[in-house]
């Protein structure tokens, strides 16, 4: 249940105890289970983990931690990489070590030849992020922040080879990541929305910048043997898909000056560079998001825009996808967060995880301390839940399982990243309590006169 009597935690810590670095042992059970999964992939069985609380840190106590996946309660992302890729086994013996994306990771990348070394060495390292997530109960926008952090690290690799192949030294291309790429939120399963936009001096080369655009794509998204990387769309583009694959600078000015809609103003709120020119990027988007502000930051109109957006969302999609688009579901809390900083866009603020836009909304003073603790509790439950379901079936969730088994794991995985007191209660209970809340809160700020 939620209550905010004696129960707070902040958005530097992602909401969640200390880590606690452990390394991985796997029990006997565990690897009879990863051997049939080897020569029967779709066997789904149990995976037995054991967690050697000893090696990770100079005198840790850590008592050792057991995690078992009973019959029928598969993980199956996890259990499917093994089963095609036995050779992942190295990795748990890594778990809860230094090696990671905030630890040089964009320094290996660097050093790969080729597009196949990129994509075996994410899919390396994404297992065993995936694995430290269920092993080691890091909280959910730490892992998040991980994984987004591994994704900068492939599309910079891929531009770096793109440009390469069409005769560039180095790509002087902006790559830019909107959506859960572009604030951090990257997961397993997760498409990247990415945009290019080229500096006003190359213009002159755009078809060949085109062209090195459209090879990056590709090796992001191209299934090959090596597996793929991820999905990426290119439609939140200015012109969206009727507009060309990479803009200039003067042509993204011009359009967010005259054309743009309020929706995009929303949409790039949560965009970040990765790859490219960073800070020549970064420096774009906040001249774009004062014009954001300029043109939509005080509107009424805009604000009804918006709640009319969210709310063909929810009648087209919600439904099918309750969690994301259903009422009170995660874009309630994603609207009401971007109309917020939209409305006060003159602070310009490049860390755009969920936990960040509260807390930077609640110091200046668009929600009170009681409405960031809600907002926070809620985004946390949500974030756990949708990354629970990917970790259990290696897709994006629409809706919560049928199954009683499934149900059972999804409310043990649940337990692992969110605070006890939003476990503290039946799964569906405590879902359709934090709905109701979300709800109240967006028709809330949605209708009430504007200040």
């Amino acid at each position: 249940a939620i209550t905010y009597g004696s129960v707070s935690y902040g958005s530097a810590a992602f909401g969640a105890a200390p880590i606690v670095r452990t390394r991985l042992r796997l029990t006997r059970r565990g690897r009879f289970v990863i051997a049939a999964l080897v020569a029967l992939p779709l066997v789904i069985a149990l995976i037995g983990l054991a967690l050697n609380g000893g090696g990770a840190v100079a005198g840790s106590t850590a008592a050792p931690v057991t995690v078992t996946v009973e019959s029928g309660q598969s993980l199956w992302s996890l259990a499917e990489q093994l089963a095609r890729q036995p050779a992942l086994l190295d990795e748990l013996g890594r778990l809860g070590g230094e090696s990671g994306p905030e630890t040089g990771v964009q320094e290996e990348f660097e050093a790969l030849p080729d597009a196949s070394a990129v994509r075996k060495h994410f899919r390396r390292i994404m297992f065993r992020l995936q694995a430290e997530s269920v092993c080691l109960q890091w909280p959910v926008f730490h892992t998040l922040q991980k994984v987004s952090l591994l994704a900068d690290s492939a599309v910079a690799a891929c531009a770096r080879l793109a440009a390469a192949a069409h005769g560039f030294p180095r790509c002087g291309l902006m790559t830019v990541a909107l959506g859960r790429l572009g604030m951090m939120e990257f997961d397993l399963g997760s498409d990247a929305d990415l945009v290019f936009i080229l500096p006003d001096e190359l213009a002159p080369d755009l078809p060949r910048w085109t062209r090195v655009a459209e090879s990056i794509v590709a090796l992001l998204a191209s299934h090959t043997s090596d597996g793929t990387l991820f999905s990426v769309d290119t439609r939140l583009a200015p012109e969206g898909r009727s507009g060309p694959l990479v803009q200039t600078e003067t042509a993204c000015r011009e359009y967010f000056r005259s054309r743009a809609e309020a929706w995009e103003g929303l949409a790039w709120m949560k965009a970040r560079a990765v790859a490219g020119p960073v800070e020549r990027a970064t420096a774009l988007l906040e001249e774009l998001q004062q014009i954001d502000w300029r043109r939509y930051g005080q509107s009424a109109r805009s604000r009804t825009q918006l709640r009319e957006m969210r709310l063909r969302l929810e009648r087209e999609l919600g439904a099918e996808q309750p969690l994301k688009a259903g009422p009170g579901g995660w874009y309630d809390i994603d609207f009401a967060l971007t109309w917020l900083r939209l409305r006060g866009a003159g602070l310009f603020f490049r860390v755009l995880n969920t936990p960040a836009r509260i807390s930077v909304l609640e110091q200046m003073g668009h929600l009170d301390s009681a409405q960031a603790r809600f907002l926070l509790d809620a985004a946390t439950f949500y974030r756990a839940l949708d990354h629970a379901l990917r970790v259990i079936t290696g897709q994006a969730p629409a809706a919560l399982p049928r199954s009683p088994r499934q149900l059972r794991l999804l409310e043990s995985l649940l337990r692992r990243w969110a605070p006890p007191h939003l476990c503290d209660q039946p799964l569906e209970e405590e879902l359709a309590q934090i709905r109701t809340r979300t709800r109240e809160f967006f028709d809330d700020l949605f209708t009430r006169p504007s200040a």
